[in-house]
């Protein structure tokens, strides 16, 4: 396996970085017209918006705490040419967990899946960084 074939799920969680952002924005303002806020009503970070962007804020925000694990594991393996089919592997599916916890809180929000989602991603990334330490060990 190539080791640029991790870049391939990192580049992934990037669009979904950025497909979270455009409904962002596209939720924000409807939330204004909804509300009849100006720019200037949210110029100082006040909390306007509505449930729906509320929800895209606060996916959004995430897209940038544990994913952040997984892009430094990405780059190590690539920096240490470790990447082999298991970590690719693990990285789609950090991906697919990434989106089923996106598409859970971007829609109804239900709490109990959405905390599965997390978990499920969070122990992939803890797989990833076993990995690559025991291979830094071998």
């Amino acid at each position: 396996m190539s080791q640029v074939s991790i870049l391939y799920p990192a580049f992934a969680h990037v669009l979904l970085t950025v497909l979270v952002m455009l409904t962002m924005g596209l939720r924000r303002s409807a939330s204004m017209r909804e509300k009849g806020h100006t720019f200037k009503d949210i110029a100082l970070g006040q909390d306007v918006w509505n449930e729906a962007a509320t929800k895209a804020a606060r996916n959004y925000s995430n897209q940038f705490e544990m994913p952040v694990l997984f892009h430094a594991a990405c780059a190590m393996a690539l920096a240490a040419k470790a990447v082999d089919s298991t970590l690719v592997y693990l990285g789609w599916a950090f991906i697919a967990a990434r989106i089923v916890h996106t598409v859970i809180h971007l829609g109804n929000n239900s709490v109990p899946p959405r905390a599965l989602a997390f978990f499920v991603s969070a122990m992939i990334v803890l797989a990833m960084w076993i990995v690559l330490v025991l291979r830094a060990a071998a």
